[in-house]
């Protein structure tokens, strides 16, 4: 794997995301700001400067002569978000749940961002050897097929790449067994039923890049 393997869930606010984003600002670095849906917040360099000062009372981040920078599982988180090129955008939706994950992959790993409301977010290394797209798919089957909370279930993946525009796609899960996918972005994308034996391939396949 990486060196993101064996790095345990981390907890980080909105604040201390952003400064991560910012000590490297390249142009990965804008578009996991953008994704995360960080790019347009109200008074950004006061948040960045608070996030620094966090992350330095936590021992996320150091002083380096003259410049801040990220250490410990900081370094690693920022690594990865200011290095992407491919990102995994997921709404998963259940009759009790509604979650919002994003997954960002680099060649210095992948992490799996579980983005909160309230602003205090879960961070963890992923595996992504078998592929971005082919780890997306294996957590919406989760919640489609082996969740708990029971059905109709839905899941919604959007992936992204570093050129280009993303793909879009939604399949859903009926309490009548019934399964349809959507593709493509808009209020009303085409739709059509799937066979639950060929449902998640179907789904696969609408997000992948020819």
């Amino acid at each position: 794997m990486t060196q993101t393997a064996n790095v345990d869930t981390l907890r980080l606010t909105d604040h201390e995301l952003l400064a991560l984003l910012a000590m490297n600002p390249t142009p990965a670095a804008e578009r996991s700001r953008e994704l995360f849906r960080l790019a347009g917040v109200n008074h950004q360099d006061v948040l960045e400067q608070a996030g620094i000062t966090t992350l330095l009372v936590r021992g996320l981040a150091e002083v380096a002569g003259e410049d801040i920078v990220p250490v410990d599982k900081g370094a690693i988180v920022a690594a990865v978000v200011s290095t992407a090129d491919e990102w995994l955008e997921m709404a998963l939706v259940t009759p009790t749940s509604d979650h919002v994950l994003f997954i960002a992959g680099s060649e210095q790993g992948a992490v799996l961002l579980n983005l909160s409301r309230y602003g205090v977010h879960e961070i963890q290394p992923v595996d992504s050897r078998s592929g971005m797209l082919s780890l997306g798919i294996a957590i919406a089957k989760q919640y489609l097929v082996d969740g708990p909370d029971g059905l109709p279930a839905a899941a919604m993946i959007k992936h992204h790449r570093a050129g280009g525009e993303p793909l879009v796609a939604n399949l859903k899960a009926g309490e009548d067994g019934s399964w349809t996918l959507a593709e493509g972005d808009g209020d009303n994308p085409p739709t059509r039923p799937v066979p639950a034996t060929e449902a998640l391939a179907s789904f696969e396949a609408a997000l992948t890049f020819a």
